[in-house]
């Protein structure tokens, strides 16, 4: 909803009533004490006393002990599981055993010799009994032991640990790291974090000093895990994952493509995660320690119509896989990506509460399948980025990053059990402390990591203190601030109800790997760009059909399908020819939106390419591939050290070009004939399937052979299979770099 003041709120459970308890009369937070239904104690007066809420494990005796009430001589307890006694009884304790999860509100009716009643409840919160310790990394942890935790700062390359004893976050040292640190974790007495863009992995001990271990140039590592003396790095670019000792990379294994988190699963696999999903499932990998045995879990495509509470679509942005300590579940935090919406897919249009809704998925640990029935929805949230359970596993805590928000759910009733709002700019990263008192928030873009105390989770949490990540701000302000306003979705001038942000097709700047059907805009199915390398338009005109020639053309995507209501005035909006794209110049115009070009501008570097040599050189095969491209009059088009001839013929209209790849889906430009595509890059291939403006070509070999079969994409149809893969080597080490 528009407007939402900031708050925290975090809500007793109570409200869920009947139905958010398994067996239960209602659902109140763990340590309520339940509602004494008799009067104040006196002489002769009856007082009802069922106790404290407690915690039992599943298959273990509990007792109920009504022994602190007044002036009883009859006791009778109903256990609140569909059980209890039939009768009073002389005896105020009964032992039960619960042979199921969930929390039960137990009530004692207690009598007098006068024949009296008075009654009382407790609630009784029955886990499973905790067989597992989670291993698994994030963008902060907790060393318990110490009483510290650390959040890495990707843009200023350091990881901060902080004290947190005493409830208050007190500096401990900030460490210069490897460049883009992403996740950090403790192993064997030493903060280990990844960091992506020098292909590392840096060891840290307590008091700073750091070593660090090389891994193979170009694989962009990301998840860590220690498990069984080892420790476990994704490597996203290879789809690989490397195992460390001692300090040293042994060996490398084939995982996942895509592969980013890695936790460690009850029985001593590890499951790692894709990314980004195609477009059946959402998928995962659950590996041994050695890399010998594989096997793909998933998380089935929801078929559901979107609506104004639910949608449907593939999970997509699988970071880390969050196992409870009851070694019985796994919650897997995402995007909900509605691809089957659209006017040409569908009856119905993408609509700003439709298109992607964040979402958390649960699994079995140790079979891999999918609870789709319990799959959680929810409202006005995008992105749901990172997720850790209670203690005890009957709490998830899900960070919401476009809408600033942290959610509570109760896995215990499937219920929704309150909100921190206003947490900060993209929290990306959550840890508890081990007694579950306090809850750490990496607000990443406000460049805080903020401290809660969420211990009584009946009660409304409490802000405990805010602490500073880097030590500088590494970013020049007016892109600091379009990155904010690219990654947020909860400010009502970029969306409505906090659904859709920038980022969350292009999250870190990069594609979502999913084509969207557009139909509805005036355009048809649209594969997403990578933003990276293009500084903004420094490519030429923005979009496959080249209908925006800033990037402050995005004014149009904000106000319609956001939902927002603009960063430019109404006014100055409608002055002139500002309300179409390719009219009079929004530049200059509004601050935010200059600022939001600005930082889209700085995306001026493509990610290496893995398939290259380790020196940086063209393989072999792929120098071969370069003059194959020639041959084949590829440099025709994609010429240039941009490899492409986007741009303008004339002001207002585009150089485009039909290389028979247009269908029926292709749809039109801004609403009238689409007479051909924009010119793309083609630096950055290795990494952008699917392909063409319709994503209708899987693989690069597809391209250049089932959709281009008469030649009109270069002459490609009497290369040979050696040539062919000669070409497609090349085309895979394209990531900027001159050769």
């Amino acid at each position: 909803m528009r407007g939402a003041a900031p708050l925290i709120l975090l809500a007793a459970l109570a409200c869920d009533g009947p139905a958010a308890v398994d067996g239960g009369v209602d659902a109140a937070a763990p340590e309520d004490g339940g509602v004494d239904a008799g009067e104040d104690a006196g002489p002769g007066e009856l007082v009802a006393e069922a106790g404290d809420g407690f915690y039992a494990i599943v298959g273990e005796a509990a007792r109920l002990d009504g022994s602190m009430s007044v002036g009883a001589t009859s006791y009778r307890w109903d256990f609140g599981d569909g059980r209890g006694w039939d009768a009073p009884r002389p005896e105020a304790v009964a032992d039960v055993v619960y042979d199921r999860e969930g929390r039960f509100r137990a009530f004692l009716t207690v009598s007098d010799a006068t024949g009296r009643t008075r009654t009382d409840s407790v609630l009784v919160n029955v886990t499973y009994p905790v067989v597992h310790v989670p291993r698994a990394a994030g963008t902060v942890a907790t060393w318990p032991a110490r009483e510290e935790v650390a959040v890495v700062s990707p843009d200023s390359d350091e990881l901060a640990v902080f004290s947190h004893a005493g409830d208050a976050l007190t500096l401990v040292r900030r460490v210069a790291t490897g460049a883009d640190p992403r996740t950090v974790t403790v192993f064997e007495d030493r903060w280990v974090v990844v960091c992506s863009d020098d292909d590392e992995v840096d060891l840290i001990d307590a008091d700073g000093a750091l070593a660090r271990v090389a891994l193979p140039p170009a694989s962009r590592p990301h998840g860590v895990v220690g498990e069984g003396g080892a420790l476990f790095v994704t490597l996203s670019a290879t789809g690989r994952v490397a195992r460390i000792e001692g300090g040293v990379v042994v060996s490398t294994f084939d995982a996942i493509e895509d592969a980013r988190g890695i936790a460690a699963l009850p029985d001593g696999r590890l499951l790692v995660t894709r990314w980004r999903s195609p477009d059946a499932e959402a998928q995962m990998v659950a590996l041994s320690p050695d890399g010998v045995t594989s096997e793909v879990w998933t998380l089935g495509y929801d078929p559901q119509a979107g609506s104004d509470t639910e949608s449907g679509g593939v999970p997509s942005y699988l970071e880390q896989v969050a196992v409870s300590p009851t070694g019985r579940l796994a919650a897997v935090p995402s995007t909900q990506a509605a691809i089957g919406e659209g006017l040409f897919r569908s009856p119905r249009p993408l609509t700003f509460q439709t298109t992607v809704r964040a979402a958390v998925s649960y699994l079995d640990p140790i079979g891999g399948v999918e609870d789709f029935a319990r799959r959680k929805l929810f409202d006005d949230r995008g992105l749901a980025s990172a997720a850790t359970f209670s203690s005890r596993g009957d709490f998830l805590y899900v960070a919401m990053r476009g809408s600033r928000s942290v959610e509570r759910l109760d896995v215990l009733s499937g219920a929704q059990a309150g909100s921190i709002l206003e947490v900060g700019y993209a929290p990306q990263g959550l840890a508890l402390s081990a007694d579950d008192r306090l809850l750490f928030v990496d607000a990443y873009l406000s460049r805080e990591l903020v401290i809660y105390d969420v211990g009584r989770t009946g009660a409304i949490p409490t802000e405990l203190g805010r602490a500073t990540i880097p030590s500088a701000e590494p970013l020049a302000e007016d892109i600091l601030r379009g990155k904010i306003l690219f990654n947020d979705s909860a400010d009502e001038r970029l969306a409505f109800d906090s659904y859709i942000a920038c980022a969350h097709c292009h999250l870190e700047g990069r594609s979502d790997h999913r084509t969207w059907d557009f139909t509805d805009r005036g355009e048809g199915l649209r594969n997403t760009i990578d933003l990276l390398g293009r500084a903004g338009v420094g490519d030429g005109p923005l979009h496959w059909s080249a209908n925006f020639d800033e990037v402050q053309d995005f004014e149009h995507d904000i106000r319609g399908p956001f939902g927002g209501t603009g960063l430019m005035s109404d006014a100055d909006f409608h002055t002139g020819s500002r309300d179409t794209t390719l009219g009079d110049p929004k530049a200059g115009v509004s601050a935010d939106l200059d600022a939001l070009a600005a930082y889209v501008t700085s995306l001026d570097r493509h990610l290496p390419s893995p398939f290259r040599a380790d020196d940086g050189s063209l393989p072999v095969e792929a120098a071969r591939g370069r003059a194959v491209f020639a041959a084949a009059g590829c440099p025709t088009c994609h010429l240039g050290e941009e490899l492409t001839d986007s741009g303008f013929e004339s002001p207002g209209v585009p150089r485009l070009h039909d290389v028979g790849t247009l269908g029926p889906g292709s749809g039109q430009r801004l609403g009238g004939p689409l007479p051909g595509i924009d010119t793309p890059t083609l630096h950055g291939l290795w990494q952008s399937a699917p392909y063409l403006h319709d994503g209708s070509a899987a693989t690069l070999h597809d391209v250049l052979t089932v959709r281009n079969p008469a030649d009109r994409h270069g002459t490609t149809s009497g290369l040979s299979a050696s040539e062919l893969d000669d070409l497609e080597a090349y085309l895979r080490c394209l990531d900027g770099r001159a050769d």
